[in-house]
């Protein structure tokens, strides 16, 4: 297996519906920085993004922030299997979402789990 050629930007990906493979909403974000003790003001989606990320990886959190993407993804990709199984015909369409949604999180785990190594080292 070839490691990715391209670097993984966490914030630009987890931005791009076409890349993450489902939208991460302003209130998604402001939720998770709540969960993590962070107060955030309603703004840009990549202003509060990237002040997300900084106080995570600022104050060592990167593990349950972690946690808190992966429980928001997992419930993405229910809601999308949901859909599936009312609208069978949408699957053609919703199965690459999935995929990329699970892409998404191995690159966030792997992400994280090498930042954490970094520190430790």
């Amino acid at each position: 297996m070839q490691p990715d050629k391209e670097p993984f930007y966490a914030e630009k990906y987890l931005l791009s519906m076409w890349q993450c493979g489902c939208y991460i909403n302003t209130q998604n974000i402001i939720d998770m920085g709540s969960s993590l003790g962070l107060e955030l003001s309603f703004k840009k989606r990549s202003s509060l993004l990237q002040a997300l990320l900084l106080y995570v990886k600022k104050l060592h959190k990167e593990q349950q922030f972690l946690s808190l993407i992966s429980d928001l993804l997992d419930h993405k990709v229910q809601t999308l299997h949901h859909h599936v199984m009312s609208y069978p015909k949408a699957a053609l369409f919703m199965q690459p979402c999935v995929a990329k949604i699970e892409k998404t999180k191995y690159l966030l785990n792997r992400e994280f789990a090498l930042s954490t190594k970094d520190e430790n080292a």
